[in-house]
């Protein structure tokens, strides 16, 4: 276990090495107390995080102005799956396996809501996420399919979409083409891009935290019940309206978000 941590590790995905470890306890750890494997200890029980691969640092990347006008003329010219999938990610800020396995049965697209299964949760909490106009667009654009449920997927909708390695590479490449240099980014770094843009809107914090699905501080989830519907729409709104203002900058001739997003699917 200690070599395949190690040569994640050493081809430079530290990231991915942590998180493949972690997966690796949890497996071990389940297949010993199924009792029925032969297991009676972990290949893992022994391996520091620290010593084979370094310490765990927290990742602060997030796209610069100029690089969301690329990230979004990017999607513009990917095809289904995968350009509106990126999409729904810019203007939700939810979690890739989030937008990857929703689906249809999750929407109400008359009440403008999208309620996540707990199960689907990384919280394991129930999440409703507002719908904006320009995600209305973007989901009215997909095709619907009688083999299955699932808005992305490249198997008439029986599975989600997943292998995202060779979509981000073509998204890269879009975006180096126009930006002529492009530090690496990793998707889950849209998904802080936009918490962060929502601090610089009129939001209070944690109507911002709860957009994004974490969890109330506290006694909060106790004692606040509310589900804040109305508040999590309005930063939602103004989010999309900034992303706007990025990818078509005044004094241009701004089009919505909606009907571009239209316009090339």
């Amino acid at each position: 276990m200690r070599g395949v941590i190690k040569t994640v590790k050493d081809r430079g995905a530290p990231y991915q090495a942590h998180n493949l470890l972690v997966l690796a306890r949890r497996l071990f750890s389940w297949a010993i107390d199924q009792h029925v494997y032969g297991l009676e200890t972990s290949p893992c029980d022994r391996l520091k995080p620290k010593t084979i691969i370094g310490p765990k640092a927290a990742r602060t990347r997030i796209l610069t102005d100029r690089e969301w006008r690329a990230f979004w003329n990017a999607t513009a010219a990917m095809l289904y799956p995968y350009g509106p999938l990126f999409c729904v990610l810019a203007l939700t800020g939810q979690r890739r396996s989030e937008v990857a396995e929703a689906r249809w049965r999750e929407f109400d697209l008359a009440a403008k809501l999208w309620s996540i299964p707990p199960q689907r949760m990384k919280s394991n909490a129930a999440h409703v996420v507002p719908l904006t106009p320009p995600v209305l667009t973007i989901l009215e654009s997909l095709p619907r399919f009688d083999g299955g449920d699932y808005l992305f997927t490249s198997t008439q909708g029986r599975k989600p979409i997943s292998g995202f390695n060779r979509a981000k590479r073509a998204l890269d490449v879009k975006m180096l083409a126009e930006l002529g240099e492009l530090p690496p980014f990793v998707l889950h770094d849209i998904r802080r891009s936009v918490r962060t843009g929502l601090s610089a809107l009129p939001v209070p914090d944690l109507i911002r935290e709860l957009v994004i699905a974490h969890t109330k501080p506290g006694l909060h989830k106790i004692y606040d019940q509310h589900t804040y519907i109305d508040e999590k729409r309005h930063a939602l709104e103004l989010w999309a309206a900034r992303l706007q203002s990025i990818v078509e900058p005044p004094p241009d001739n701004v089009i919505a978000i909606a009907k571009a997003v239209a316009d090339v699917r």
